[in-house]
């Protein structure tokens, strides 16, 4: 009878250790996008510009995790053998202020704070930030802006920029390779956005 349970014994040992028992056990690779393509480029304060407040970033809550998500259709699932650094948010909140610092048009200021002075106030929230697998596998970003007077009260302008660039292979390097590509464009559109709506936008919003 002993030797019954024994033998039991030895074979949950076995089963645990393969993950039968559970659930399988899988070891995360944590995936880095930064903001090494703008760091010390645009440093430059300009403070006789027109001054853009930066808000921080905002996200749906299934992106609201470190986790990949896995987009196939509308179906949207995390794969848990690749993480990110940070959320989405978190991640775009550190490299947005580096690069619209590039901008032509504004001094950008970050993080946003209450009672800072400003002209102008940006918001966005991350509506898309997931590795798309229909029709061939693609890093997808999208945010949706909305910029606000010096008050934060008015709505002056609103744009969904959207970016993805593709995969060469599915693996942990390519994933995070195509989403700095995707949030780099992301970036630049949104630049050439805000210094394509000028000094305009401006016009009656001197409440700093």
């Amino acid at each position: 009878m002993s030797s019954r349970f024994f033998h039991i014994a030895i074979l949950i040992l076995i089963l645990s250790a393969t993950g039968c028992i559970g659930g399988k056990s899988v070891e995360s690779s944590y995936l880095r996008v930064g903001s090494n393509a703008y760091d010390g480029g645009c440093d430059k304060v300009n403070p006789d510009m027109p001054r853009l407040a930066l808000k921080r970033f905002r996200s749906l809550p299934a992106l609201d995790r470190e986790t990949v998500i896995v987009a196939k259709g509308q179906v949207l699932k995390p794969n848990y053998r690749w993480s990110w650094e940070g959320t989405p948010a978190e991640i775009l909140d550190l490299i947005a202020g580096p690069a619209l610092n590039c901008m032509n048009s504004h001094e950008v200021v970050t993080p946003y704070r209450p009672g800072i002075m400003k002209d102008l106030v940006l918001s966005g929230v991350i509506t898309s930030f997931e590795l798309q697998r229909s029709g061939g596998d693609a890093f997808k970003v999208a945010v949706r802006y909305s910029l606000w007077d010096s008050r934060g009260k008015e709505l002056l302008a609103r744009k969904l920029i959207e970016a993805s660039a593709t995969l060469r292979s599915l693996n942990g390097e390519n994933i995070a390779d195509a989403a700095q590509q995707a949030v780099d464009e992301v970036m630049m559109k949104t630049i050439l956005w805000i210094d394509g709506l000028g000094g305009e936008m401006l016009s009656g919003n001197t409440g700093r």
